[in-house]
This record gives structure tokens, sequence and C-alpha cells, in this order.
């Protein structure tokens, strides 16, 4: 007698559904309603997928860089393609909250004010600056990156990608909630297990990637800049805000990339 043949979403593996729920979240990847088939999901319980998601999301800009870079074009138009590409993907999710940290906090507001300016889709003078750094910083250092070599970019790209992932679960794990009822915290927050389980994977998969291109050396000196930079920005989070927020969740992936990338270009 012949055995029905169970829903692919009956037998999909738990760790592909969390994937896709984060691709769902941190991309403009259109969802596949077949991860949501349970209901409504607490996205904190799928950080551990965050690094794979944040892989998946970055092959675009590396092609970019791997397709371009044989026709001989100038490394920083290639780099400001793959910028754009990677922004494209992620629907600049990420630069939105590094802008709008950088208006809350740096305008010497008290934490609950700070959090309202955060939340005004309005860009003020810090957060445009904040972007216009950041990017220009990412584009001049990735055509860096390039110029050394097209493909140990691209796997730098992968890496990095991987690792920022990391640190925006885990940053979510280790602080309060300073907005209540905001993104980051309706959609659950995560067990500080699942998101060192996070972390791990997104740092060893930086180190492998990264190791590729630019040797051992550089990408271990690659994660150590991005653990001083996550621990500094943790400190001023605690001090400043009082925890975290949906937007310092963006603004630590966008740090954590560029102080990883800088530090390849030492290879």
């Amino acid at each position: 007698m012949a055995h029905p043949v169970r829903p692919l979403r009956d037998t999909m593996p738990d760790f592909v559904k969390r994937l896709l729920r984060s691709l769902a979240f941190l991309t403009r990847l259109p969802p596949a309603a077949s991860a949501f088939d349970s209901g409504p999901h607490p996205l904190g319980r799928d950080v551990a997928a965050f690094p794979i998601a944040g892989l998946v999301a970055a092959v675009p800009s590396a092609l970019v860089v791997v397709v371009l870079s044989p026709f001989e074009l100038s490394t920083l138009l290639v780099a400001v393609i793959a910028t754009a590409m990677m922004v494209w993907t992620t629907g600049a999710l990420h630069e939105d909250g590094l802008g709008d940290v950088a208006d809350g906090l740096f305008g010497h507001l008290p934490p609950e004010r700070a959090v309202e300016v955060m939340k005004d889709s309005r860009v003020g003078t810090y957060g445009v600056l904040a972007l216009v750094f950041s990017v220009t910083a990412r584009v001049l250092i990735l055509a860096e990156l390039i110029a050394f070599s097209p493909l140990a970019a691209s796997f730098g790209i992968l890496g990095v990608a991987c690792l920022s992932r990391g640190c925006m679960a885990l940053l979510w794990a280790e602080l309060p909630s300073a907005d209540v009822g905001g993104i980051a915290d309706s959609v659950g927050q995560p067990h500080l297990r699942d998101a060192w389980s996070a972390l791990t994977i997104g740092a060893v998969l930086f180190v492998l990637l990264a190791s590729f291109g630019f040797g051992v050396g550089n990408a271990l000196l690659g994660l150590i800049f991005a653990a001083l930079k996550y621990l500094g920005f943790k400190r001023w989070l605690r001090r400043r805000l009082g925890g975290q927020t949906g937007d310092t969740l963006g603004a630590v992936q966008q740090l954590t990339e560029l102080s990883a990338l800088f530090a390849l270009c030492f290879a």
C-alpha cells in the first residue's frame, strides 16, 4: 500500500524554515509561505540562521565583483556597484538603522527622547553624515580589497556578511530592550544560547572564507577588530541608551562589516 506523500512544508527541516524566515526579515527576497505554515513565529528563535541568511544576501554582491573585475573596470566603480547591490538586496535595512542611531544618540538626548528620534522616519544631519561616511568608507575599503584580488574580495564580502549577522544576534540577546513594543522587542528577544550559536557560526564562516583570500592571520585580525568594535559599541549603548533597539542591531551590522573589512586591507 502506497504511503501518502507529505506536503513539503511538513518535511522541511527546521533549520531551513528558520533560514527562510530570517531571509524574509533581513532581505528583500520574497518570503516562503511554507516557512510560516505554523502561524506567527517569534523571530528571536531563528537567530542561529542569521549568519547563513547574511551569506545568501551577500552572494549577489560577491558575484558582481567576480563577474565585473575581468573587464578591467575601475576597482572603485566595481566597489560602488557591489555596495549598491548589497544595499538593494537588504532593502537598506541596516543602513537605515545606522542613520537612525546616529540621529538619536549623537544629539545628547535623554534615552526616552533618543528612542523617539530613532523612530522618526525623517533623517537628520547626524544620520546623513553617518551614512555618507559609512558608505564612502565601505566603497573605498572594498576597492582596495578588489585591487588586491577580486576573488579574495568576494570571499571577504561573504565572510563579513556572516560575522556581522552573528554580532546582531548577540547584541539583541545580551542587552535588554530599550524600546518596549518596538520591532526588535515585539518579535521576541533571542535566548543567549541561540545568539552565541549564531556568533560562533558567523565567526567560523568568516575565518574560513577570509582565510582563502587573505590568510589566516588577517582573518583573525578581522575577528579581533570586530570584537573590539562590538564590545565598545555595546558598552556605549548600555551607558547611553540602557539597551538595544532594532536600529542598534542594524548599526552593529554595519560597524562590524566596516571593521572586519578594514582589517583585511592589511593583507
